[in-house]
């Protein structure tokens, strides 16, 4: 009997993939307000909670008529997004880049099924794009998620991103890029606090 609790518990564990932590927001504060369109910044934070020890944001801000806000914070486990009436940018959020250019973070993405995006609410629809880079190859997936106002978790199946270029490998990933648009002319406001492969 102990025997057979034994190798099932060894199954079960063998089975069991632990997931594989992009960022939770825990590293690194900011607090950035922008107005001006074509008005842009870059932040480079880095901490043990970071996929590649470094977290690089861009945003910018690409069209705001009436002079409103657009904000970019990190705090207490969450990046938050707000762009307000009429006012589109966009945010990128870069894995494998530090402040002395690309970082390779030579992953191995080819035992994970999922991507997964934990939102903590979010006001309208708005576009995600996720890019997965080997080199100069990469595979992208784009999609519009939907106004939720409780948290939610997108699941990307990794089946689903769609590979550019002849050397793209899930077994040697360098640079990921998420990048978070807001183009609702009512506005809109996010709140991010987790994504991981599983």
């Amino acid at each position: 009997m102990k025997t057979t609790i034994t190798l099932l518990l060894l199954i079960l564990t063998t089975n069991i993939k632990a997931q594989l932590l992009v960022d939770d927001f825990t590293t690194g504060t900011l607090d950035r307000t922008v107005f001006n369109t074509g008005e842009s910044d870059a932040f480079y934070q880095t901490g043990n909670k970071v996929l590649g020890k470094t977290r690089h944001i861009y945003g910018k801000v690409t069209q705001n008529p009436y002079e409103q806000s657009f904000q970019l914070n990190i705090k207490d486990g969450h990046l938050v997004i707000t762009a307000a009436y009429d006012t589109r940018g966009t945010v990128y959020v870069n894995y494998g880049h530090d402040k002395n250019g690309l970082s390779p973070l030579n992953q191995d993405l080819s035992t994970y099924k999922n991507l997964k995006i934990e939102f903590d609410g979010k006001s309208t629809i708005n576009g995600i794009y996720v890019s997965l880079f080997t080199g100069t190859s990469r595979a992208v997936y784009s999609s519009h998620v939907q106004a939720r106002e409780a948290t939610f978790v997108l699941t990307i199946p990794l089946s689903d991103i769609k590979k550019i270029g002849p050397t793209y490998t899930l077994s040697k990933i360098d640079y990921i890029r998420f990048q978070f648009d807001s183009r609702s002319k009512s506005g809109c406001s996010m709140a991010i606090n987790k994504i991981w492969f599983d």
